[in-house]
């Protein structure tokens, strides 16, 4: 049955806007189950209360980590001061020339350096402490953080499946019914539907694909999608009867292509016969034309 050109320009609107509809509608469908929250899986390991002592503890770990470099700094220099003290103050008692100006710098620079000394290892004892608590409160967090992560993704692909079998509840009843209609009357309301039916199909398994390996699996769909396409359109358009027809319109060879004029028998490039006898009229006909050029059989 023939049909009008807006007839199909009606027909194409109709299944855009009930695709447009109906997506909107399955995207509702998601709001039905309870979707998963990971912050209540956070809650329930404790993770939060742990992350707030996380942040504690690694700004106190900043501060005694600077604390334990000064007295680092202060422990070098006072060092310094308190070697060269000592050999200036033993020259000087090997020599018998010490004064008791020299004396008391170099007691001042060895009291220096021990106050400094035990200030280093208070810092570097207080920095230690606080870095191992951090440590182990890192991998605790991310020992329960796995545990969450591991729940969590269960309780997701729970969702996602009880939100496919929603959307397949609402689709497949469409696309059974356009079938079976289609089956039973063949206009273009029923196209219209089958069309309808199946493009929502489509997209479900589109939209599965994606939520499942997104790039990936849309990649490997598309590629497999653009195979079938050039297998179709290798088969259908360049079928040699197709090229055959193609080439004599174009007034070319129809078996390699070469430039040819209407009174040529032959090809002068490949020598292939051009004209064939109609068995209705008995002109020469150009060969592979399904009707004859002169009597129409």
């Amino acid at each position: 049955m023939e049909y009008s050109r807006i007839e199909k320009i009606l027909a194409s609107l109709f299944v855009l806007f009930l695709l447009i509809a109906s997506i909107n509608f399955l995207r509702e469908l998601e709001n039905i189950p309870k979707r998963p929250d990971y912050n209540y899986y956070q809650e329930k390991y404790g993770i939060n209360t742990l992350l707030e002592n996380q942040t504690r503890l690694m700004g106190l770990d900043r501060e005694l980590f600077q604390d334990y470099q000064k007295t680092k700094d202060v422990l070098t220099e006072a060092e310094r001061v308190y070697l060269f003290k000592r050999e200036e103050y033993r020259v000087a008692l090997e020599n018998g020339n010490v004064t008791e100006d020299l004396k008391n710098e170099y007691v001042k620079a060895k009291e220096e350096y021990e106050k400094a000394y035990f200030q280093y290892l208070g810092a570097k004892s207080a920095y230690e402490k606080i870095h191992n608590q951090l440590e182990e409160l890192n991998s605790k967090i991310q020992e329960l953080s796995m545990r969450a992560s591991t729940e969590y993704t269960r309780a997701y692909q729970a969702y996602r499946l009880k939100v496919l079998a929603l959307k397949l509840l609402f689709a497949l009843p469409i696309f059974i019914l356009s079938f079976l209609l289609l089956k039973r009357y063949k206009n273009i309301y029923t196209l219209s539907m089958i069309s309808y039916s199946s493009l929502l199909l489509i997209y479900l398994l589109l939209s599965v694909i994606w939520d499942t390996i997104q790039i990936i699996g849309l990649s490997l769909f598309g590629a497999f999608a653009t195979l079938l396409a050039l297998y179709y359109i290798r088969r259908e358009y360049f079928k040699p009867e197709r090229v055959y027809k193609r080439r004599v319109a174009q007034n070319k060879c129809y078996n390699c292509g070469f430039p040819i004029k209407e009174d040529y028998l032959h090809c002068p490039n490949c020598g292939t016969p051009l004209k064939e006898k109609c068995e209705h009229c008995g002109a020469l006909k150009p060969i592979h034309l399904q009707f004859c050029p002169y009597c129409g059989q």
